[in-house]
């Protein structure tokens, strides 16, 4: 595969609780000041993920309104965010196999190194749809 036609992503680049992640710029319809607000729609990030515990320490909170297939608001509120990056899809390594199964159920997809770190790609989607924030509707489709 020649270099221009190389897929490229561009990732938003965050840490929680030290660990690196990274999700689909183009999936991020607004980003905000996190100033203490509680919603229905509001979630931790942690907390979606399932790891950290409940006094997991966020030192700069940012809010992220996340894009959903039906227009409905999903925010979740991240730590430090760090870049926009543009990664090539060659890039991104699988889980391994003892791994996957697991993660592809909390959102993760891939991991993609970036100098000395690690980051861990999270699809938004599949995380609304393990957490049951998804609605069914016609017969048992399921809509984000």
């Amino acid at each position: 595969m020649s270099d221009s036609a190389e897929i490229r992503l561009n990732v938003l680049l965050f840490s929680v609780g030290g660990v690196h992640f990274g999700m689909d710029a183009e999936l991020a319809v607004e980003i905000s000041e996190y100033r203490g607000e509680e919603a229905d729609d509001l979630f931790w990030f942690h907390k979606e993920l399932g790891y950290g515990g409940d006094t997991l320490a966020y030192n700069e909170p940012v809010i992220i309104a996340i894009r959903t297939a039906d227009s409905s608001s999903y925010r979740v509120i991240i730590d430090k965010m760090e870049d926009v990056a543009e990664i090539s899809v060659l890039d991104i390594r699988p889980f391994p196999p003892l791994l996957e199964p697991v993660v592809l159920r909390k959102g993760m997809w891939g991991i993609v190194g970036r100098g000395e770190q690690m980051v861990l790609l999270v699809d938004f989607q599949r995380l609304l749809q393990y957490k049951g924030h998804c609605k069914e509707f016609n017969g048992g489709n399921i809509l984000c």
